[in-house]
C-alpha cells in the first residue's frame, strides 16, 4: 500500500544547481546548496490560465455545450516561513584567521539565511556554481546599493532588471519537487512581541517538476531519505573547518555555522526585546528629534514586484518565457501605547500629524532592531522614510500605530540607499 507523505517530514532546499536540468550530485556542495529550516504551512502551486468556450443558440433544442482549454502555464507561486536567526559570520578574515566573528569561508554571512536575502535584493549569485559569492560586508551589513568587491564580499547592484534565478527543491516526505529558475520576490519580517522573529519568503519559478528515477536518487542521495531501491540514504549535512574536508555531495545545514573553525548554534530573536528608533522633524528649519519607544509590533517588508511574461499563441499550451522586476517597495509599520511626553509617542503623532510638507522623507528615517540594541538582532535601517499620519485605537490602553515607506537617500538617488541591514549574534 502507497504510503503517505507527511508534512513534518518535509524538508526545503535552496541551490544554484540544477538537478532536473541534468547536473550531477556531486556538483551539489555547502557552497552552493543550503537548507532552509521552514516552519509549517509552506506552499507551491502550479496552475494553469484557462479559456472556456461556450455556446448560446436560441430554439427549442440549442447547443448548450461548453469547451476549456487550457492556454498557459502560469508562473509558480511558492512560500515559506522561517525564523530569521544571527550566525555571528560578521567579518571578513580569510582561512587561518583566529577572528571570533569570521567565517572559515572567508565570507562575510551575518545570518542563517543570507543567501535568500542576497538573492533578493542584489544581482550576484550566492555561488558560483562552485564556491560562495556573499555580498554581505564587514559589519554584517547589506545595503540597497552598488557596492564593489572587497575583502571577504562579491560586488552587488540592485537597480537590476530581471531577478536572479536559482532553484528550491521542495522534499516532501518521500516525493521531491524542484522549482526551477525561482526568483525572491518579497520577504516579510514579523516580530510580535509573543513570538520568535520569522520572515515569511514568497516568489516565483518558470516550472515545478517532480523529480523521478535517477533525478530523485541524485537529490535523495544528497538531502537523505529513501533510494528508489528502498535503501536509505544518509543526508550530507556539512559545515566544514575548511573546503578540503567537504563532502563530495553535501549541502550547509540552517542552523549551525562555522564561525573561525568553530561550529556554533545560530541564535533565534526574542521579539520582546525589539527596539525603535524614529528621526522626524517637524519643519524643514526645525531641530531633529529622536523618538525612541518601546513596541508591541514591528513589521518590515521588501518586494521586488516581479512580472513574468508569457506568449499567447493559438494551440499552444503556452509557457513563460521569462521575468521583470517592478518597483523596489520597501515598506514597515509599528505599533505602539500612547504616551505623554514630547519625544514620546505622542510626541511623535503630534510632529508627524502636524508636519504641512508633501514629503519629509530626506528628513526623516526609521530604524528597526528586531531583538533589541544588544546583540542577537537584526536591524532594518531606513535613511528616508516617508511617514503616513500614525492612526489611535481606543482600547483599554490606547494604542497608537504608523506605517511608514522608505526612500532613496539624495545622496544616493537612483543608485538604491533604501535599506541597510545589519544582523548581529551574542
Amino acid at each position: 500500500m502507497p504510503s503517505l507523505n507527511l508534512q513534518r517530514n518535509s524538508e526545503v532546499f535552496f541551490s544554484t544547481i540544477d538537478i532536473a536540468g541534468g547536473a550531477a550530485a556531486t556538483a551539489m556542495t555547502h557552497n552552493n546548496t543550503w537548507k532552509l529550516e521552514v516552519l509549517a504551512g509552506f506552499a507551491l502551486t502550479s496552475g494553469a490560465a484557462t479559456t472556456d468556450i461556450t455556446s448560446l443558440e436560441s430554439g427549442t433544442t440549442p447547443d448548450r455545450s461548453q469547451a476549456r482549454f487550457n492556454t498557459a502555464i502560469n508562473p509558480v507561486d511558492w512560500n515559506f516561513q522561517t525564523y530569521l536567526r544571527p550566525t555571528g559570520v560578521e567579518l571578513y578574515g580569510g582561512f587561518t584567521s583566529t577572528n571570533a566573528k569570521t567565517s572559515s569561508t572567508g565570507n562575510v554571512k551575518p545570518v542563517a539565511d543570507w543567501f535568500m536575502w542576497q538573492s533578493m535584493i542584489t544581482a550576484t549569485k550566492p555561488a558560483s556554481g562552485t564556491e560562495e559569492r556573499s555580498g554581505w560586508a564587514t559589519g554584517g551589513k547589506l545595503a540597497t546599493t552598488t557596492v564593489v568587491t572587497s575583502a571577504g564580499k562579491a560586488a552587488t547592484a540592485t537597480n537590476f532588471s530581471t531577478a536572479q534565478e536559482n532553484h528550491i527543491y521542495f522534499k516532501l516526505d518521500n516525493v521531491i519537487y524542484q522549482v526551477g529558475n525561482a526568483t525572491i520576490n518579497q520577504a516579510t519580517v514579523d516580530a510580535g512581541i509573543e513570538e520568535i522573529a520569522t520572515t515569511t519568503w514568497a516568489g516565483f519559478g518558470t516550472d515545478m517538476k517532480e523529480l523521478t528515477g535517477a533525478t530523485r536518487d541524485k537529490a535523495i542521495s544528497v538531502f537523505g531519505g529513501t533510494l528508489n531501491a528502498g535503501t536509505t540514504a544518509t543526508a550530507n549535512s556539512n559545515a566544514a573547518v575548511v573546503d578540503a574536508t567537504s563532502k563530495a555531495q553535501s549541502y550547509h545545514p540552517y542552523g549551525s555555522m562555522n564561525v573561525a573553525g568553530t561550529i556554533s548554534t545560530n541564535a533565534f530573536i526574542k521579539n520582546r526585546l525589539s527596539a525603535i528608533e524614529f528621526h522626524h522633524k517637524s519643519t524643514a528649519a526645525a531641530s531633529d528629534e529622536k523618538f525612541t519607544f518601546p513596541v508591541t509590533a514591528l513589521s518590515f517588508d521588501y518586494n521586488n514586484n516581479i512580472t513574468y511574461l508569457t506568449p499567447e499563441e493559438l494551440s499552444t499550451l503556452n509557457t513563460p518565457i521569462g521575468q521583470f522586476t517592478g518597483t523596489r517597495a520597501v515598506s514597515g509599520s509599528a505599533s505602539m501605547y500612547l504616551k505623554t511626553g514630547d519625544l514620546e509617542s505622542a510626541g511623535f503623532l503630534r510632529n508627524v500629524s502636524q508636519d504641512a510638507r508633501t514629503s519629509s522623507a530626506q528628513t526623516s528615517n526609521a530604524n528597526l532592531i528586531i531583538g533589541g540594541t544588544t546583540a542577537p538582532y537584526v536591524a532594518f535601517q531606513m535613511d528616508a522614510v516617508q511617514f503616513e499620519f500614525p492612526t489611535l485605537a481606543t482600547e483599554d490602553v490606547i494604542s497608537m500605530s504608523v506605517a511608514f515607506v522608505a526612500q532613496e537617500p539624495t545622496a544616493s538617488r537612483g543608485d538604491g540607499g533604501e535599506v541597510t541591514i545589519f544582523a548581529a549574534k551574542a
